[in-house]
């Protein structure tokens, strides 16, 4: 009677996510970050707006400079897909999907807070979007980076194991867990900046940060395996 007790009482050890378990788990976790920079990016606005931080008008300013860099960022395109022609699209559907609440805030005029607060929500809103395009045109870069500083951590590891070098499971452990966060972080503060920054200036200090600390990992990993 104790031993089946016992059996019952053990945790069943959980199931490994399929394939599609875990690509699902990547779509709901990214749709979520996603909303979350948004609210707290609306949130960050109107408060601004409402303690004198900025005037109304602020989101729409910021949308008009952001726009500018998406163009001056096509003006030399890598692919047939620009980020002009991804930044227009996603801007005509989000402004049919709030075409309403556009009209009525507009028809309130520049006197009623409301009409401002939501035109406020609306506009910053739409500027997350404009980054995420640009966040998603930054993905190559990051992958080239990743290339060179694998073959590069890579040699290094062999010279270190040709020529008897010191086996470091501690260095290896702490670069190997700055790697995610310099991409994760970079993007999360990107979004909800409530200024304006060219984006080769958030983005290359991130790339570099995260070439580094994965031509650290590769250069640590075991000797042997």
């Amino acid at each position: 009677m104790t031993q089946e007790s016992t059996r019952k009482a053990k945790p069943q050890a959980e199931k490994p996510k399929g394939t599609v378990g875990r690509t699902l788990s990547w779509i709901f976790g990214l749709a979520g970050a996603l909303l979350v920079a948004i609210v707290i990016s609306v949130v960050i606005e109107l408060v601004g707006i409402a303690v004198r931080w900025w005037p109304g008008n602020h989101a729409a300013t910021l949308l008009i400079t952001e726009r500018s860099y998406i163009e001056a960022i096509d003006r030399f395109p890598l692919m047939a897909l620009s980020p002009t022609m991804v930044a227009s699209a996603a801007q005509s559907r989000f402004d049919q999907a709030t075409a309403t609440m556009r009209r009525s805030a507009t028809h309130a005029g520049s006197g009623d807070w409301f009409a401002v607060y939501l035109l406020g929500a609306i506009n910053i809103t739409k500027l997350v979007l404009l980054r995420l395009v640009v966040c998603l045109f930054s993905l190559p870069g990051y992958l080239i980076v990743a290339i060179a500083a694998l073959i590069d951590g890579i040699v290094q590891r062999d010279i270190r194991k040709f020529t008897g070098g010191h086996e470091s499971s501690y260095v290896f452990h702490k670069a190997k867990r700055w790697v995610v966060p310099a991409i994760v972080g970079t993007v999360s503060l990107y979004l909800m900046m409530p200024w304006s920054l060219y984006p080769a200036l958030v983005f290359a200090p991130s790339m570099a940060l995260f070439g580094f600390m994965l031509y650290v990992a590769a250069s640590r990993f075991k000797k042997f395996l």
